[in-house]
């Protein structure tokens, strides 16, 4: 019989970061998380000082394999999207730049006149999120760090280079650029004319799953690996990851739902197709597309909302006061993604009530509203990616950290009128994505498991709630 190995899988996401120790028959033993650090400039941008970003994750890695003592056989990273980081000549790193970086926002006007352009290339309308208009504001704000940028790579690719000094990015993360051609799947040389950023070299394309050389053995030591024997397995997009981890063996009658700091619905399409309100993306490797109705910030918000009006309370104590069946006393407008003025002029939102303020409104229902809007903006993407595919998609398979809510996957299952499917390794997907990639690394490509399934959510004939989803739409689309 063969002896387990081990492998450490890195999730580097939004909010925070963890490092797991997995045995090769698929267990991850331990994790440690460490949240993330952000700084803020004089312009409104935000930067990744490079140093401390990656002392924190060495020290948690460290703190994990002091536990355990064990050998390492593979290292994996998962990545947020829509992160980068600079380099220059040297290969040296410069500065990351943090999905949430929204510098470019203000100059995405003076690009206006080459949007079809750019949409023809990338599939994408111009937008802060991406690589490019990052950088566009970043030459603007910081024309010192600008002039010394080389080259870039992504969140989880920057792991190449430190631990294997390659400069690569795999395809799931390059779509992110706004830079590659998606439909030729290839860096695109008009993009770098059009945003102007004609000097910068583009990194290497290379698949999930490739293995490289570690070069860069006091890297291994300071994430705590004490044998060199290692390999680094290239990783990808932390959405990709995770639908990876949880695809089923009907992939092509499935929906995909990844919720955590946003709640992507996705699936899996041969040929590239583009609609009104989706993205679309490259699965990992690059051979197939992924289309993505997204609704933008969601458990970030039900995270904050907590925070600020009920920091006491369990998540599990505010979702035992909502009930389905009663019409919601307050209703909330927060999603990034589900309302966009036509004229790309700033979204707005909101917390709404009744006038006057009923004095029977406690803090828990402006959390409660927060959770609706969430499940209710998550339900009209499922309804939109329906409607434009026109494909009969059986079931929603959920995973993700807001998937540890009881209340958002019953909402979705009743609006959508299609079960909600939640397996047990729901709660760390992209971790487990990074186990399936390495996995399938060493010992070839394997048929989706069969999943054990942790929770399952049947639609509910609920009019209270579709009415209060209609009125919901209804002050959505009059604030934009």
């Amino acid at each position: 019989m063969e002896t387990n190995k081990y492998f450490l899988l890195i999730d580097v996401g939004t909010g925070s970061s963890r490092v797991g120790l997995a045995k090769s028959n698929g267990e991850i033993i331990d994790i440690e998380d460490v949240s993330n650090e952000y700084q803020e400039d004089s312009f409104g941008g935000t930067t990744i000082e490079a140093s401390k970003f990656f002392q924190r994750l060495e020290e948690i890695s460290q703190k994990l394999l002091n536990r355990h003592k064990v050998p390492i056989s593979a290292i994996t990273v998962s990545g947020a999207r829509q992160t980068f980081f600079l380099v220059n000549r040297a290969k040296k790193l410069i500065c990351g730049i943090p999905n949430i970086d929204n510098r470019g926002a203000r100059f995405t006007g003076d690009f206006v006149n080459v949007s079809n352009q750019i949409m023809d290339s990338t599939a994408r309308d111009i937008s802060a999120d991406f690589l490019a208009m990052k950088l566009v504001g970043l030459k603007h704000d910081h024309p010192d760090i600008f002039k010394d940028a080389y080259s870039f790579t992504s969140l989880s690719e920057v792991f190449a280079l430190i631990f294997s000094n390659q400069l690569v990015i795999e395809p799931s993360q390059a779509v992110e650029t706004q830079l590659f051609d998606v439909y030729d799947k290839k860096w695109d040389p008009k993009m770098l004319e059009v945003f102007e950023l004609g000097g910068l070299a583009m990194p290497d394309l290379v698949s999930a799953g490739t293995a490289l050389i570690i070069q860069n053995t006091d890297a291994l030591r300071k994430y705590g690996i004490t044998n060199s024997d290692c390999e680094f397995i290239v990783g990808g997009a932390d959405t990709q990851l995770a639908m990876k981890a949880i695809t089923s063996k009907t992939d092509s009658k499935t929906m995909y739902l990844v919720s955590g700091t946003t709640s992507p619905v996705c699936v899996r399409s041969e040929s590239p197709e583009k609609y009104k309100e989706s993205w679309l993306d490259l699965d990992l490797g690059g051979k197939a597309y992924v289309l993505e109705f997204n609704p933008g910030v969601t458990g970030l918000n039900y995270e904050r909302a907590k925070r600020l009006l009920a920091a006491d309370s369990s998540y599990f104590s505010i979702e035992e006061t909502i009930h389905l069946e009663n019409k919601p006393s307050v209703m909330a407008s927060l999603t990034t993604q589900s309302f966009l003025p036509a004229s790309g002029s700033e979204k707005k939102g909101g917390i709404f009530l009744s006038p006057p303020l009923s004095s029977s409104v406690q803090s828990h229902d402006l959390v409660a509203a927060v959770v609706y809007d969430i499940g209710f903006a998550i339900s009209k993407k499922v309804m939109q990616l329906h409607k434009d595919t026109n494909r009969d998609y059986e079931t929603i398979v959920a995973c993700g950290g807001g998937m540890q809510s009881e209340i958002i996957p019953q909402i979705v299952a009743d609006l959508t009128h299609k079960s909600v499917v939640i397996y047990k390794e729901y709660a760390q997907p992209s971790l487990m994505g990074c186990y399936t990639v390495i996995s399938e690394s060493l010992h070839g490509n394997v048929e989706p498991k069969t999943h054990v399934v942790d929770r399952e959510y049947v639609p509910q004939q609920n009019e209270t709630l579709m009415h209060a989803f209609e009125v919901w739409n209804e002050v959505g689309k009059a604030l934009n």
